[in-house]
């Protein structure tokens, strides 16, 4: 049922396409020099409605000066040809059932001369721009429907893709931030900006490897950069009030509402988000709220099993489990004069998460002769987390004066959090032989409060280049955590049972700061050093009292001195260094050496023994930088960064106090854990060609660390029982590769052919046992999808992608263990707008998981509908019927393959459900123009000259 489905969805959509463009009709010719008859590459095309003069379509001409426009339907236009520094064309056009494809052969351009007046307002918009480090797309180029999202807009620009949760990817890397008109948007949230606001008030949507605030100042790459989009709000619409606000309840008591609301002026910026539902739609990004789950480390996360939700009300549905939540936010920007710039965003959430889950679970190990053995774990468990999280961040710019500037960015959180759990756990050994059995019960409750900033003074000297920069930095956590487990656990082997009733009180404080100081100086017109010295502080505190409880008392009173103890940790970071950069016409190279000094000491306190112990640790890394950038043309780049970096052991993982909130998985912390170095070399190829709109964007990565903290694993196979450890090893390495490619499938922007190629190779070493061995993992991913819109009658987009793992491990025994799976995703999405302004939509997500344990090769499809009208004269309303899982055939299956494990775990999931809501749209704008004006604007043409003498500017 489900592949005729898609069989027929795409027949038909292939009909249709065929019918439309066999009713279309086409233009085509050549732009050439009038005088040395060279032909006119990247000259600019516009085909505009004579009636009101309205962009009707548009397009660029090729190397060889060649242009075509395609699926026009019949009418009168007016042909507009534009060349900076030539006399612009305006030629009347008519296309009807005797013309439908006109060839106007060669078309002469007359050279003219160049004046300021031209070239300032003749306001030539191309569809694409390429710069430097910046690819920018004009937004009007790239239709979208009516009250369509930047979302909606994002996927409709070559080499950008987002996929069901709203993740965003441009040019095969993650986009972290969305800024609007260069500032912040609720922070460094993505999701928020994309969801909320209107496409229809975007004017350029650029692309941008951000550089660090650092790098910009001093012009020497420091190597941290970041994918950027920043979305430049229309001049006409920089002075409004618009917003939507939306509500809908549904079968099974399923509700939801929400509220969009942006005040904007010249220089202010106003943005108010709220809303609630329980139909698993997040609203924000969830790994920005902290969740205190007491569940413990043997309980399987959960996995995503596909399926696209709807926009709006029923933008989730792919979470695992039932999510309820309530949210709201403030967005701030204002511009108080050329001197100060603030932005503050608050967002508060509060979620609750039911999650149902079946876990099978293998544990590779090594017995005292060396031969390989596999443990089976089969789980079920059942949990309610509710988090509520306050957060605030805000940027402070001050430009003291020309010389000075001063860069203020405080952020606070606060978190609590509850949790319930319960796990019916079944162990087995090689055999397949009962181990254990048992049932666990967690009740948890926390409190996280974090706190902090940076300082970044900024000093430009006389002298060109020489530049002096402070940053200070400041951080502070506190924890508090309570949790309850009870547990019964029958060792079948030992014919034993072990039952215990704890109450675990943790208490955490965590603290760093410090200060970086960075200095350069030119040494000729080209070259610059740059010296960096820093030095940072981290100081944290962990204490941890368990109490057993007394049956007689009826009270948690009796301290259990085993696993209660006292640990304090104080590291003190220095590093200093230097970079030389030298800047040439087609390419740029920085080079430099870092020096980390790393003095750690762990003291602990043990309520067994009564005493303390001490442990200090000095160690010293070298960490050299480099890079380079060599720009081919103006279209193509190469890019190649080495870093070394340090990363620090957490608290848990240092602290020597048991975590046995699950009986079964003990976690152990080492007070002896060094910081990890990982040297990481990168380089990338981009290339971009603005006329055929084609892209490249290929990326190599590789990466080797020393001292990597992983867990160090211990199975008793008497009982099933494992304890884990974290412990410094060498000799793991990753290499990975992605090439992405953007296809135009026509000259008109917005349609076309996304591919997505990656591979990776990962080296992990393992302890098991205290046998060290290793794990060479081999991920393969090819992807590709398609879109294309036709007009204002219907838009669809369809792809596909296919996922390969392969693990194998190094123990010549162990070969049974050595796993291979796939993934097979494929989704389409349309809408159509009919008569009367109705509308229809649909979208089907089929997920295939193959390889996997018995029982967990399953199929999702996941299939939703909705049927829409606008209401009101102005279409300032809209009524929704939609349907959720029409086919009831969505899951979640997820895989892990990590260290000596490989899991497949299957979690409950929203069921069907059909819901009515209704949106309101606001849009209240000082600028507001008509269609028209908007496109004689675009071409330099005078409002209001859309007809009779209607003529160019600069003319």
């Amino acid at each position: 049922m489900k592949k005729l489905i898609q069989l027929l969805l795409i027949l038909g959509l292939g009909i249709i396409h065929a019918q439309a463009q066999a009713q279309q009709g086409k233009i085509k010719g050549q732009l050439t020099d009038s005088t040395s008859r060279d032909a006119m590459p990247a000259a600019t095309v516009v085909l505009l409605n004579a009636k009101d003069s309205s962009v009707a379509t548009t397009t660029m001409t090729d190397n060889k000066g060649n242009f075509e426009l395609t699926n026009i339907a019949d009418g009168a236009y007016r042909l507009y040809v534009s060349f900076l520094g030539y006399k612009p064309i305006n030629k009347s056009i008519q296309i009807n059932q005797d013309h439908k494809e006109l060839s106007l052969g060669n078309i002469p351009m007359v050279l003219k001369g160049v004046n300021l007046n031209a070239v300032e307002i003749l306001d030539e918009k191309p569809p694409i721009v390429v710069k430097k480090d910046t690819l920018e797309f004009n937004a009007d180029a790239f239709k979208t429907r009516e009250n369509a999202v930047v979302e909606d807009l994002l996927k409709k620009l070559p080499g950008v893709t987002v996929d069901k949760d709203g993740a965003i990817t441009a040019q095969g890397e993650t986009v972290t931030r969305v800024l609007v008109d260069g500032k912040p948007f609720f922070g460094n949230d993505p999701k928020l900006a994309t969801k909320n606001l209107p496409a229809n008030i975007i004017d350029k949507v650029q692309l941008i490897d951000r550089k660090s605030d650092q790098a910009q100042f001093t012009q020497i790459d420091d190597g941290q950069t970041e994918k950027t989009i920043n979305i430049t709000i229309k001049k006409d619409k920089k002075k409004g009030l618009f917003g939507r606000a939306t509500a809908g309840y549904g079968t099974n008591d399923r509700y939801g509402v929400s509220l969009s609301l942006n005040r904007f002026r010249e220089n202010q910026q106003m943005s108010l988000l709220g809303g609630g539902n329980n139909v698993n739609n997040m609203g924000y990004t969830q790994q920005d709220a902290m969740s205190f789950s007491s569940a413990g480390g043997g309980r399987g996360g959960g996995g995503r099993g596909g399926g696209r939700g709807m926009q709006q009300l029923m933008g989730g549905g792919n979470n695992s489990g039932i999510t309820r939540n309530w949210n709201t936010g403030l967005n701030f920007n204002q511009d108080f004069s050329k001197n100060l710039i603030v932005n503050g965003s608050y967002f508060f959430n509060d979620t609750k998460n039911n999650i149902e889950q079946k876990t099978a679970k293998q544990t590779f190990s090594t017995d005292k002769q060396g031969n390989a053995t596999t443990n089976y774990d089969n789980t079920n468990s059942t949990s309610q987390t509710d988090n509520s999280n306050n957060r605030f961040s805000a940027r402070v710019e001050y430009t003291i004066d020309s010389f000075h500037s001063l860069i203020f960015s405080p952020t606070y959180s606060l978190t609590n959090g509850n949790s319930y759990s319960v796990t019916d756990n079944l162990s087995l050994n090689t055999n397949k032989d009962t181990l254990n059995r048992g049932l666990t019960y967690n009740d948890g409750q926390g409190h996280n409060e974090n706190y902090g900033g940076t300082l970044l003074f900024r000093k430009r000297f006389k002298k060109a280049g020489r530049t002096l920069s402070l940053n200070f930095s400041y951080n502070n956590s506190d924890n508090d955590q309570e949790n309850y487990v009870k547990s019964s656990i029958n060792y079948v082997s030992a014919d034993s049972v072990v039952n215990f009733n704890q109450r675990n009180q943790i208490n955490t404080n965590s603290r760093n700061e410090g200060i970086n100081l960075t200095y350069t100086e030119p040494l000729g017109r080209d070259r610059f050093l740059e010296a960096n010295y820093g030095i940072t502080k981290y100081n944290s505190n962990s204490t941890k009292y368990t109490y057993d409880y007394d049956d007689a008392k009826g009270e948690y009173n009796i301290m259990n001195d085993s696993l209660s103890n006292s640990f304090t940790n104080s590291t003190l970071n220095q590093q200093a260094g230097f970079a030389i950069r030298t800047n040439k016409l087609k390419y740029d190279y920085s080079i430099g050496l870092n020096v980390l000094f790393n003095n750690l000491e762990n003291n602990t306190y043990s309520f067994l023994t009564g005493k303390d112990s001490l442990i200090t640790q000095n160690t010293v890394n070298f960490s050299p930088q480099a890079s380079f950038n060599y720009t081919f043309s103006k279209n193509k780049r190469l890019h190649i960064n080495y870093n070394g970096n340090t990363q620090q052991p957490s608290v848990q993982q240092l602290a020597p106090v048991p975590d046995n909130s699950n009986p079964l998985y003990i976690q152990l912390g080492n007070p002896d854990l060094k910081p990890s170095f990982t040297n990481n070399l990168s380089v990338n190829y981009n290339s971009f060609n603005n006329i055929t709109f084609r892209g490249m964007f290929a990326r190599l990565n590789g990466g080797y660390t020393v001292n990597k903290i992983i867990n160090a694993t211990t199975l008793d196979p008497e009982t099933g029982k494992q304890t884990v450890r974290p412990v410094n090893v060498n000799g793991n390495y990753n290499i990975s590769g992605m090439v992405h490619n953007s296809i135009p499938l026509s000259k008109t922007p917005g349609q076309n052919l996304n591919t997505g190629t990656s591979v990776s190779y990962n080296k992990d070493v393992i302890v098991s046992n205290g046998i060290n061995s290793s794990t060479n993992s081999l991920q393969l991913s090819q992807s590709a999808n398609v879109s294309y819109m036709y007009k204002e009658l219907f838009d669809v987009s369809l792809g596909g992608s296919v996922n390969f793992n392969a693990t194998n491990y190094s123990q010549a025994s162990a070969g049974a263990n050595d796993t291979r799976y796939l993934d097979y995703n494929i989704n389409t999405d349309f809408n159509i707008n009919l008569p009367l302004g109705f509308m229809i939509g649909s979208d089907i997500t089929c997920t295939m998981n193959r390889g996997r344990q018995a029982g967990y090769n399953l199929t999702s499809t996941m299939w939703n509908a909705n049927v829409s009208k606008y209401v009101f004269p102005k279409k300032q309303g809209m009524i929704k019927i939609q349907g959720f899982d029409l086919l009831r055939q969505y899951i979640s299956v997820s895989r892990t393959v990590a260290d000596n494990y490989i899991q497949d775990v299957q979690s409950n999931v929203l069921q069907q459900y059909f819901m009515v809501s209704f949106t309101y749209f606001l849009n209240k704008f000082g600028g507001n123009t008509s269609k028209g004006e908007r496109g004689n604007r675009m071409m330099g043409f005078p409002p209001g000259g859309g007809r009779g003498g209607m003529r160019p500017r600069g003319f």
